[in-house]
């Protein structure tokens, strides 16, 4: 009976590691997914993929891709991207360089959450860095070599913590360039930080800013960043923009600007897209007007000449939403189709490979799209079944789908295709 008893005190101590895979061979014809899980075959599921019974408890039997919940908004960077579920939790994929991801860890090519971040209603991601807004807060993460995270140092960080932008308060919206970050507060200041070597911050020296700045514009309803350019909306329907202005990206002739200019062909617009040398903007009657480099037809007029005084794109008059690439530009229209503009190389436009100077075919979505996320070379909607998808380049794993799935110019499948969600 002594023996018994010793023996079942130790079985009781034992400590057994949960299995963990790291690559498909020890998954026995399944495949292992990022999250260190394996998988199997299962056309019941969405993704065709069910995690296995014996890996993660909070994985075992889940389809893959349905980790996250509903997903509420996608947030994509250069070659990374981050979602945001119903239930306020962030997961990100792509490249991890600099800890963009969140996780301290390698590159992913599937959705993995982002540890100790809660309550988020909206993201935004850069370069290498993302940042999220829970409640009125701003929290940031990954690279901080030219003050992106807007913590006071030059300490890339990895793994997100509360509060890391000082002096911000009562933050509604964000938005994120390459290595710069802008936020609107509840009383309609413009606060930026990060790098300011094309002025891309709005304010008139060359140095990084470590902490946010207020950015000399009117009370504004709206804000943009991207590349090295930030804009604002104000309240009146005047459209002031800022930073680099080589390609004619800010709508004005002349030099970058070290101090925000308004832009007259911007004026009413409802929203604002930033690409890397172009912008474009959005009116309330549905037409899109674009500025800047147009070497790959981004600006959709039909051609392939640079401007300096924003141009209207042709054909389109319903568009309720737009989002900006490098090269490229999407538009949502009203009846939930995505069209894209630009160029085509790496599948950014959703259908086909090549550049295209106006809007054409629709991407083939399987339901309307009631939202639109773009990063560098690649773009993502959530459709109004639930599903998520993601076209373009793939090298770092930005679509999210999965190890060993090439993406490419047609979209694929990312996430649940959970309870459908509102517009």
């Amino acid at each position: 009976m002594k023996a018994v008893l010793i023996l079942a005190a130790l079985t009781g101590c034992a400590q057994i590691d949960p299995f963990h895979c790291d690559g498909d061979e020890q998954c026995s014809g399944g495949r292992c997914e990022a999250a260190g899980a394996c998988s199997f075959v299962d056309t019941g599921c969405h993704t065709g993929w069910r995690y296995g019974a014996r890996d993660d408890a909070a994985l075992a039997g889940l389809c893959v891709g349905s980790e996250a919940g509903s997903i509420a908004q996608i947030a994509a960077g250069s070659e990374h991207a981050c979602a945001h579920g119903s239930d306020g939790r962030v997961w990100c994929w792509g490249n991890d360089k600099y800890g963009g991801l969140g996780r301290d860890g390698d590159s992913v090519a599937a959705p993995v959450i982002v540890d100790g971040v809660t309550g988020v209603t909206e993201l935004d991601a850069g370069e290498f860095h993302t940042c999220a807004l829970a409640g009125d807060q701003v929290w940031c993460w990954g690279a901080d070599a030219q003050g992106e995270l807007g913590r006071g140092d030059a300490t890339d960080a990895p793994v997100p913590e509360p509060s890391l932008v000082t002096g911000l308060a009562r933050v509604v919206d964000l938005d994120l360039g390459e290595y710069h970050s802008c936020a609107l507060d509840a009383d309609g200041a413009v606060w930026c930080w990060g790098r300011n070597k094309d002025e891309e911050i709005g304010q008139d020296n060359a140095s990084y800013q470590w902490h946010a700045v207020r950015v000399n514009v009117p009370t504004a309803k709206a804000i943009a960043a991207g590349g090295q350019e930030g804009c604002a909306i104000a309240t009146t329907g005047d459209v002031w923009c800022w930073g680099k202005n080589d390609s004619g990206q800010l709508g004005v002739p002349g030099n970058g600007r070290t101090k925000p200019t308004m832009v007259p062909g911007f004026t009413g617009a409802t929203a604002l897209a930033i690409g890397g040398d172009h912008a474009c903007a959005l009116f309330a009657d549905g037409h899109v007007a674009c500025t800047g480099a147009n070497d790959h037809g981004q600006l959709g007029d039909g051609t392939t000449t640079m401007a300096h005084a924003p141009v209207d794109v042709v054909g389109l008059g319903d568009a309720v939403e737009i989002e900006a690439l490098d090269n490229s530009t999407c538009a949502r229209r009203a009846n939930g189709s995505i069209v894209c503009w630009g160029e085509g190389d790496h599948g950014e436009l959703g259908a086909g490979g090549a550049d295209r100077a106006t809007p054409g075919d629709a991407v083939p979505l399987a339901a309307p799209a009631i939202s639109l996320a773009a990063g560098e070379s690649f773009a993502c909607a959530i459709t109004n079944d639930g599903c998520s998808w993601c076209w373009g380049l793939d090298t770092a794993g930005e679509l999210g789908d999965g190890p060993g799935s090439p993406g490419g110019v047609r979209p694929v499948l990312l996430g649940a295709c959970n309870a459908p969600l509102s517009p």
